[in-house]
């Protein structure tokens, strides 16, 4: 019997980036994407974290920037231990994760399924009361896979700051 499709959509390409600032010009000057919110993911308001199932603190900046319903994700580790170090240190830059949309489950069965298929969650986090798990499929997939989980009505917060500068009113509503 096949097993039901845990991945209904692919929802955002994370790269991972020893220097954001400097990723940040190159993918909108020379690819075009942007403009970018600029977030840094650390304690407190980044929560629950942990790698391989163990407790620790870590931090890292990001930004974030859409081409119609594709979101692009640029990561720079900053402090504690992470599967983002350990990607720059084996591979090093380049694409990290694909996040997919997996349907109505709960995160708790997406869990379940992926460790069904011999993939446990590799490291996770609460970003203020939005939650992500990477799963270990990096062997049989060729790269790891994120999911995500944010209560009906949860809106992602202002940025840090833009890159290069923050859209019209128009253009900042209705992406998470």
């Amino acid at each position: 019997m096949q097993e039901a499709p845990l991945a209904q959509n692919i929802i955002q390409v994370g790269i991972v980036v020893r220097d954001l600032d400097t990723a940040l010009g190159s993918y909108a000057n020379k690819l075009g994407v942007g403009p970018w919110r600029v977030y840094t993911y650390a304690p407190p308001l980044l929560s629950e974290t942990k790698v391989r199932g163990v407790a620790v603190a870590y931090s890292m900046k990001l930004a974030l920037a859409w081409t119609k319903g594709m979101m692009w994700e640029l990561i720079q580790p900053l402090d504690g231990p992470s599967i983002y170090w350990e990607f720059l240190r084996d591979h090093g830059e380049g694409v990290h994760h694909v996040m997919i949309d997996y349907g109505d489950r709960s995160l708790a069965d997406v869990t379940a399924e992926f460790a069904a298929r011999g993939w446990q969650a590799i490291m996770e986090g609460n970003y203020r009361g939005s939650q992500f798990v990477y799963y270990g499929t990096e062997a049989s997939l060729s790269t790891t896979i994120e999911v995500r989980h944010s209560e009906p009505g949860w809106q992602r917060p202002e940025p840090d700051y833009w890159y290069p500068t923050a859209p019209s009113s128009a253009g900042r509503s209705g992406r998470d």
